[in-house]
């Protein structure tokens, strides 16, 4: 398993930070790496909640949530892609400082491939999988403040 963690600081409540990160169904509405989004399953929050996020192209990930703490964390575990995944969990955690809140992505994946997969990963994946986390908590980071 591969890891790392990026974070931001957002000039806004806890609250308001875990309720845009909570509306799992619209993470397209801040995550510029996420075309269209929509919730897969009948509940659209808690513990086996899903999620399809269309990433443009023919990319996509079917995501449901595996850890559900209001305010403080969430975990997104991806369950069906065409990306060269076999495993990945995304771990949000928040936490307070005076009047900002400090949101943190760990994404721990696993690719396809084998070695190839490492090899992968070591050449340019996790330097976009960086990317694409610095990128989401930017435009999370963005969608909040921009409605405080």
């Amino acid at each position: 398993m591969q890891t790392f963690e990026t974070e931001i600081t957002i000039e806004s409540s806890r609250d308001a930070v875990w309720e845009a990160l909570s509306d799992i169904g619209a993470i397209s509405t801040w995550n510029p790496g996420v075309k269209a989004s929509h919730v897969t399953t009948d509940v659209s929050g808690g513990v086996g909640a899903g999620r399809h996020c269309d990433l443009g192209g023919k990319n996509y990930l079917d995501e449901k949530v595996v850890e559900w703490h209001p305010g403080e964390r969430l975990t997104m575990r991806v369950i069906g892609t065409n990306l060269p995944l076999k495993h990945a969990d995304i771990r949000f955690h928040l936490r307070t400082d005076g009047t900002q809140t400090i949101v943190s992505v760990s994404p721990e994946y696993e690719l396809k491939f084998a070695v190839l997969g490492t090899m992968m990963d070591a050449v340019f994946v996790r330097r976009s999988y960086v990317k694409g986390m610095n990128a989401l908590l930017a435009g999370l980071k963005q969608h909040v403040e921009s409605a405080s």
